[in-house]
Formats: C-alpha cells, structure tokens, sequence
C-alpha cells in the first residue's frame, strides 16, 4: 500500500445552495468518509482555519497505486463537489553525520 495526499479544491457555485441539498451533501460525505475509516485507507485529513483558502481540504490515504488513489479522488469529487489533485507521498530518512 502507498500513501496518497488527496488534495480539494472548491468548485465555484451555480447559484445558492438549497437546505435540502445542502443535507444531502452532508450526509453523503459523512457517509463516504466513515466507509474510508472503515476500510483503514483514511489516514489523516486536514482542513484551513480560513474557509477561503485553498485547498479547502486534504485527505491522506492509502491506496494499492496510482489508479486506486485516482478512483479515491473521483469519488471524493463526486460526494464533496471539489476539483481533486492526486499526490503520491514519499518519506524522506534524515541522515545525520556521525558524532564524536
């Protein structure tokens, strides 16, 4: 399993969202992000202190390749409205002269 940051960006508004879909949108995102929590492919997430910064949202996950971190993103646009970037994470080692 590698580890993806999903990245999200809010997509400009068609107008003013209604009460119902507005709900709707809640529920299918809890629900999405609860199967994520479930399945242990959610590794962390954060989201701005500002609303008005982009992103709006970040998602660490972890995914069998690229193609599985893709189909994430597609579904994550799907459920939040936002435009989705797919970065694939590496870990760096420190290295540190030796001492003495």
């Amino acid at each position: 399993m590698s580890v993806y940051l999903l990245a999200g960006i809010r997509r400009p508004l068609d107008g003013e969202l209604t009460l119902a879909a507005a709900a709707h949108d809640v529920v299918a995102r809890t629900t999405w992000h609860g199967w994520l929590r479930r399945w242990g492919l959610l590794q962390a997430f954060a989201v701005p202190q500002d609303p008005a910064s982009e992103p709006q949202a970040c998602l660490v996950v972890r995914a069998t390749g690229d193609a599985a971190a893709a189909r994430l993103a597609e579904g994550w646009e799907r459920v939040s409205g936002y435009r989705v970037t797919v970065l694939a994470l590496s870990t760096a080692a420190v290295r540190t002269k030796g001492r003495g």
